[in-house]
């Protein structure tokens, strides 16, 4: 079985994306339309994970 690498980029961008989703859950980073930032962030992610 055949693993991809995942860069070091990629790795920092999808975790900074699943910190400001934690942020905008919890009220720690206000945004106009959070339902639609979060919808926005999730679609990001599983993009991300799709590529794996």
């Amino acid at each position: 079985m055949r693993q991809q690498v995942v860069s070091a980029d990629q790795m920092w961008r999808r975790m900074e994306l699943r910190r400001r989703r934690w942020q905008i859950q919890n009220g720690r980073l206000l945004v106009d339309e959070p339902e639609a930032v979060v919808w926005w962030l999730d679609k990001e992610i599983a993009e991300m994970e799709g590529q794996r």
